[in-house]
């Protein structure tokens, strides 16, 4: 079971707009975080991962062929696992191996580190460059900051972050 809402309000009519979400529940593969739908529990039965996902954001209208936008968001999930002595079973189990997640090249069974959350704080504009009889060029520019935290395992919890910078030219026919 999930549920979830959603809300966009114009904050200052045609100049500022405000928007969130939020839902929680097996969203798995329905999220932007490539997390899992369900992991095995140790009697082989399907347990659903519980996630919950935020977003927040504002578009600043700043003149007619200008936009500038932030948003924050946050996808997490709790970890869902047993053990049978010492073999794990589960998602986010801190008996699995992540010795070499710090490693680069590291064997793959040395770093199971499982996705306990990911955040992402993104900013950029949107500029009408031309506008005419034929249609319209906009064109833009957006940073992002990413984090991914894994659960803690044998060897620690890893963590990683990525900067990313992404442009983008249109066409809007007529």
């Amino acid at each position: 079971m999930s549920f979830g809402g959603h809300f966009s309000a114009e904050i200052v009519p045609k100049l500022l707009e405000l928007q969130g979400s939020a839902s929680h529940g097996a969203l798995g593969r329905f999220t932007a975080t490539p997390f899992p739908d369900a992991t095995l529990r140790q009697d082989g039965s399907i347990q659903p991962l519980p996630i919950t996902a935020f977003l927040i954001g504002t578009v600043w209208h700043t003149t007619p062929s200008l936009d500038l936008y932030a948003y924050a968001g946050l996808e997490k999930t709790k970890a869902t696992f047993s053990n049978v002595g010492t073999v794990p079973f589960g998602y986010g189990n801190p008996l699995y191996n992540n010795l070499g997640c710090n490693i680069e090249n590291s064997p793959a069974a040395t770093c199971n580190a499982n996705t306990s959350q990911v955040r992402q704080y993104t900013v950029g504009f949107y500029d009408t460059i031309f506008k005419g009889d034929y249609g319209a060029i906009k064109a833009g520019v957006q940073y992002s900051y990413n984090q991914r935290f894994a659960f803690e395992g044998v060897g620690g919890a890893p963590k990683t972050d990525d900067h990313i910078v992404m442009t983008q030219v249109r066409y809007y026919p007529f």
